[in-house]
């Protein structure tokens, strides 16, 4: 797609490029938005600058524990399938 679109996020307006779709952007938008209305519930931060920082935290925090899930269900797949394919072969 590659189009130019306007995004607010924090009070501050931001053009971007993008190879997604709008609706996708705009999907990923809306995430962030939720994650930082969360923020501010469990937080007494009011600068941007340290709410766009715990943003990041909490969803850096977020990738890294499914990260670690996807790592384990992979591992978890691949000894299923050797055990399949050791009973087929018997």
């Amino acid at each position: 797609m590659n189009d130019s679109m306007e995004l607010t996020i924090l009070g501050r307006r931001l053009s971007i490029k993008s190879g997604e779709s709008e609706e996708y952007v705009r999907e990923v938008e809306n995430e962030l938005l939720k994650k930082i209305s969360e923020v501010k519930e469990k937080t007494k931060a009011v600068g941007t600058l340290d709410m766009a920082l715990l943003v990041a935290l909490n969803v850096t925090d977020e990738l890294i524990k499914t990260r670690k899930l996807l790592e384990d269900v992979e591992e978890r797949s691949e000894e299923l399938t050797r055990l399949i394919e050791r009973r087929m072969a018997t």
